[in-house]
């Protein structure tokens, strides 16, 4: 935010610095233990009086001086220039904070150059024990240099006690000082070995190559073995939250460590192979190869150790976009653009559909670019977001840094956070803006006749499920097809009464729709008094999108005489918003869950809960390791239930965000149809925000002591009330908002909100639950859940059947329809509208 922003598209996301940097801090460690095994290879060739061993060693030695002096000498420079520039912000701390530390390392630096340029040009000239001695000093000054840059650089992993005391000496002998330091010397000397082999294989002297390459391996093959086993206390000594980091949430160190393994035996195969007598014409190539190596060995375990540092520069102090974590309130509360003193001045006054892609590539290159690049070698921010939407990928900024805490979070106010994700989407990618799903237009049904003056039964019906949505494909289930529908016999009269005895209610689906079963016949619950039959239809006539497939209903007695019929409508969606956040288009026509939206489902969750999902055959079924009510899954208590688990973590993601932004993306749009929706209720006044709700879900998994809840729960602030404890936990689909809540004894509502009074047991449901004669069904008279009459044509088939208007059965005068007369009172509960 203080400093310009060098602008970098295809070689940017840190590529300046891995190329520099893993290069430099290879032939650094070289620089010092390259020094050791100079003065002691002088040493051994003066005690055996090897002349073709002390020539090698004056040519090693210009070598050496070339590499590390000249070569490292600049690459240093290098590094300083580029991180300068890419990182100024963490830089400016390691200055001030480390400037003795730094004065000192220089001297070292300064001692090494001088004793190694001395040392090259004297072997003609100096005595042998001054020689020696040179060479011992300049093995002194390069492994202080190491201990010095050691210090800092270990700072910015573990900076341990410093963030709360600012000293220099608890920054400095930081938690992980100690096993770095012993990691860093067994590697140099490893690196000693390995560019030994680089000129030892080219000795002329068969004998004395062989005795330089083996002592080259010895080098080698105990430098590496040394490394595994100083680099696993290094890692294991690391604090909590960095080595969680390294061993179990970042997905990538996986490929790092395998490759750490790959290069760990190829090193010590090639320096095996380089000590057994070979032609020099094979030796010359192997060393490089092996060289080589040695560069993927220590390449892999630096990414593994950065890994551990994400998502800062310096932990807990400056995140990798160089914006200090301490100003990133002010920055949220103010703007990301306004706080940035190099910004745009065309930005200044706001974002516009003019200038709005403007600001989408300066955002970008302030809060992408120094992970991402654009269609380049590192973290290429294309490939990256190629799934997402506009929405998708705000959501998932929205969620940054919070579950998946190895990247930062972003910065700046939602409208900034919307402009980045419309600039990467439809800019960077050329994915176009997503169109809202629309409902579908779907053909009314005509109504059953019915007799007011002559039928003597009446047949009504409604379902459990309103709304009865669904996601599945051959390979993934999160909750299949699945709806019950329910059904009350009525013999008409003054004193109506149901019929349950001598009776069959049998049913048809409309055909052109497929699922199981598409007929048969309704079971009597004797408890609940009622006809049920549990079907699982898919939401497709005639291979169209139609989540309403109406049923024909007929109740015959024993004789097989027809009583009555009617018609319901029995909801099942599988248009679920996947595809918004995971990519992949609607499996067919305008819905389903594609095989690509699914790859990435599991592959999202394999990366976060280190599991194999995506690499198991057969289908995955969520339910098998989620408790589900809907489902009858349960004893699963080691993981949050199904609901509590997905509603839990997108409620990170789609925070701040109103129904049609959070429930409407995931849910089908034709959730809810009915009189509430006709009147503007919305999902969030009866279920309560997406955070609230999550937050309800989680707190009973929280009171059962599952695991996860509690981290969730600590990442989601409640919406609509001043805390959590406020908010009152839930089992998903037996405890459900209630309608009693708004309609206090069933008068005209009192509040616009049923959120957090739930139901007590499932016979308390809406759709389960009796009038206060205990006789009929709420659904019975009202509709289904979500599709309270009025509501859609197809859902109002049985009213307009009954009543000829689109009405609850009893309202407006119509309870003729049961008692063949008007009535006085309000018999099933208080408010009905009678006459």
């Amino acid at each position: 935010m203080e400093y310009p922003i060098w602008q970098l598209s295809t070689l940017g996301g840190g590529f300046w610095i891995a190329l520099i940097a893993t290069i430099h801090v290879y032939v650094a460690h070289f620089a010092v233990g390259g020094g050791l095994f100079l003065v002691l290879t002088e040493q051994a060739a003066y005690r055996t009086n090897n002349i073709h061993l002390l020539e090698w060693a004056k040519k090693h030695t210009k070598f050496f001086l070339l590499l590390t002096m000249v070569f490292g000498g600049v690459s240093g420079v290098a590094i300083w220039f580029t991180i300068a520039l890419l990182a100024p912000e963490a830089t400016i701390i390691l200055i001030k904070q480390f400037v003795f530390g730094w004065a000192a390392e220089w001297v070292c630096f300064l001692g090494e150059i001088v004793a190694l340029i001395i040392y090259y040009y004297t072997w003609n000239t100096m005595n042998r024990r001054d020689h020696v001695i040179l060479g011992w000093l300049y093995f002194i000054f390069g492994w202080f240099s190491l201990f010095l840059i050691n210090g800092i650089v270990g700072f910015m992993l573990t900076p341990g006690e410093w963030l709360q005391t600012k000293d220099f000496w608890d920054g400095f002998f930081n938690p992980s000082f100690w096993p770095s330091l012993v990691f860093r010397t067994f590697f140099s000397a490893a690196c000693a070995g390995l560019f030994g082999f680089v000129t030892a294989t080219r000795i002329p002297d068969e004998e004395t190559r062989m005795l330089a390459v083996r002592s080259c391996s010895t080098w080698t093959i105990l430098g590496v073995l040394a490394v595994i086993v100083s680099g696993w206390w290094y890692i294991a000594a690391l604090p909590a939250p960095q080595y969680e980091m390294v061993m179990l949430k970042s997905h990538r160190v996986a490929g790092f460590m395998q490759w750490f393994w790959i290069f760990s035996l190829a090193t010590i195969i090639g320096g095996l192979l380089l000590a057994i007598r070979a032609p020099k014409t094979i030796s010359f190539p192997l060393a490089l190869v092996v060289l080589l190596a040695g560069q993927g060995l220590f390449g892999s375990f630096e990414f593994i150790r950065e890994a551990g540092r994400k998502p800062y520069l310096i932990w807990d102090t400056v995140y990798s976009t160089s914006i200090l974590k301490a100003h990133m309130p002010t920055i949220n509360q103010n703007g990301a653009i306004a706080s940035a003193k190099w910004a745009p001045p065309e930005l200044k006054d706001g974002i516009t559909e003019t200038n709005w892609k403007q600001a989408g590539a300066f955002l970008y290159q302030l809060e992408c670019s120094a992970c991402h690049s654009i269609g380049g070698p590192m973290n290429d921010i294309r490939k990256r977001t190629a799934m997402f939407n506009t929405d998708g990928l705000d959501a998932m900024l929205t969620g940054m840094g919070k579950l998946n805490t190895y990247m930062p979070p972003f910065a700046g106010k939602p409208d900034e956070r919307l402009t980045l994700a419309r600039y990467i989407t439809e800019e960077l990618n050329g994915t176009p803006p997503s169109d809202p799903t629309e409902r579908p237009e779907l053909a009314a049904v005509e109504p059953v006749e019915f007799g007011a003056d002559s039928s003597e039964y009446v047949l009504t019906a409604w379902c459990a499920r309103g709304a009865g949505f669904y996601a599945q494909n051959d390979t993934w289930t999160l909750l299949p097809p699945s709806n019950t529908l329910r059904a009350q016999l009525i013999l008409r009269g003054p004193g109506p009464e149901r019929v349950l005895e001598d009776v069959t209610i049998t049913y048809q689906v409309e055909d052109g729709f497929t699922g199981e079963p598409l007929s048969g016949t309704m079971e009597l619950n004797e408890e609940s008094k009622r006809f049920e039959a549990k079907l699982a239809i898919e939401s497709r006539m005639n291979g169209a999108y139609n989540p309403l497939p109406v049923v024909a209903l007929e109740a015959r007695d024993t004789a097989g005489e027809i009583l009555a019929t009617a018609k319901v409508a029995l909801p099942t969606s599988d248009q679920m918003g996947c595809r918004n956040c995971h990519g992949g288009d609607w499996a067919e026509g305008t819905s389903g869950v594609d095989s690509a939206t699914v790859e990435h489902i599991l592959a999202v969750h394999d990366r976060t809960n280190r599991t194999d999902l995506a690499d198991r055959s057969g289908t995955i079924e969520c339910a098998s390791c989620h408790d589900d009510p809907i489902q009858g899954t349960d004893g699963k208590d080691s993981r949050l239930n199904l609901s509590a688990a997905i509603h839990g973590i997108h409620a990170v993601y789609l925070a701040d965000r109103e129904a049609e932004n959070s429930c409407l993306k995931c849910h089908p749009v034709s959730t809810l149809r009915g009189q509430h929706d006709l009147v503007g209720f919305v999902c969030t006044d009866c279920h309560g925000t997406m955070e609230d709700h999550a937050i309800s879900l989680l707190k009973a998994e929280q009171a059962q002591a599952v695991p996860g809840a509690d981290r969730l729960l600590q990442l989601i602030v409640p919406r609509t009330v001043g805390n959590q404890d406020a908010i009152n936990p839930r089992t998903p689909w037996l405890n459900q908002p209630d309608c009693l809540t708004c309609h206090v004894d069933f008068q005209a509502p009192e509040t616009d909100s049923a959120f957090n009074s739930w139901t007590d047991d499932p016979n308390a449901l809406y759709a389960a639950r009796r009038d206060e004669m205990d006789s009929m069904g709420c659904g019975a008279c009202h509709g289904s859940p979500h599709a309270i009459y009025p509501a859609s044509d197809r859902d109002n088939v049985m009213p307009l059947q009954y009543m000829d208007e689109a009405q609850a059965f009893g309202a407006n005068g119509s309870c003729a329809v049961c008692h063949g007369e008007p009535m006085d009172d309000a018999a099933h509960h208080p408010g009905m509208g009678v006459e």
